[in-house]
């Protein structure tokens, strides 16, 4: 059972939609710049909703939470709460995400928005210092299913994560060679990056056919964007 009609969502179509023991829950909030109290309310009472399913629930979290910069925004306060809510139950699987790529209209993808930003030629800005973690949709079904399948996943939570984060001057780096088009931005002196433990994932990766490499962002970049 999936509820839920986005990225996350179809990337599980071919392992959950008909299995009535577990529940993926993919309609939560997805923008970490969101900061209005009725879409996280929204996300708060299906999730309420979902739960009462008993099922094997499977909830989508962030790795952005494990951010000091980004400790006290309203998106990580609430999915700091919707875990807590999960967490209550007696059956679930939480798994924390970094910047997932794949298809989809939502302009918010900080992929999406530099694809947009260099393909119409429009200045924008950066943050020279600044890290993020890029993982393949596709990649994350694999691996989530690996683990909840194989148990590893019951009751916990887990960070899901390429183990080769990238920098924002890098990544304009990797849209200029697929794209063979320059960027045109400007650089703020501003920007860190924080650590995500993701061993396991990485352990799993291995099992499911993920190749995690130094080659991985320019690869999935090429893949969605070349």
């Amino acid at each position: 059972m999936i509820i839920g009609n986005g990225l996350l969502a179809k990337a599980f179509d071919s392992h959950y939609i008909n299995d009535s023991n577990v529940l993926v829950f993919a309609s939560g909030v997805s923008n970490s710049k969101e900061t209005r109290h009725e879409e996280f309310l929204r996300e708060r009472q299906m999730l309420i909703k979902a739960l009462c399913e008993e099922k094997f629930t499977i909830y989508f979290s962030t790795c952005s939470i494990s951010d000091p910069e980004l400790s006290d925004t309203g998106y990580v306060i609430h999915k700091k709460e919707m875990e807590s809510l999960v967490s209550s139950s007696e059956n679930y699987a939480i798994f924390r995400l970094p910047q997932v790529v794949g298809v989809t209209p939502n302009p918010n993808t900080l992929t999406n928005y530099l694809y947009q930003k260099i393909t119409s030629e429009t200045t924008f800005q950066i943050w020279r210092h600044a890290k993020r973690n890029l993982i393949d949709v596709d990649d994350v079904a694999l691996i989530v299913n690996c683990l909840v399948q194989s148990s590893r996943a019951h009751n916990s939570t887990i960070n899901i994560a390429s183990p080769f984060a990238i920098s924002i001057p890098q990544l304009v780096n990797v849209f200029e060679v697929v794209l063979d088009k320059k960027a045109s931005y400007t650089a703020l002196d501003i920007g860190g990056t924080y650590s995500i433990d993701s061993s396991l994932a990485a352990t799993v990766a291995n099992q499911s056919g993920v190749n995690f490499d130094e080659t991985y962002n320019e690869r999935l970049i090429r893949k969605y964007y070349g």
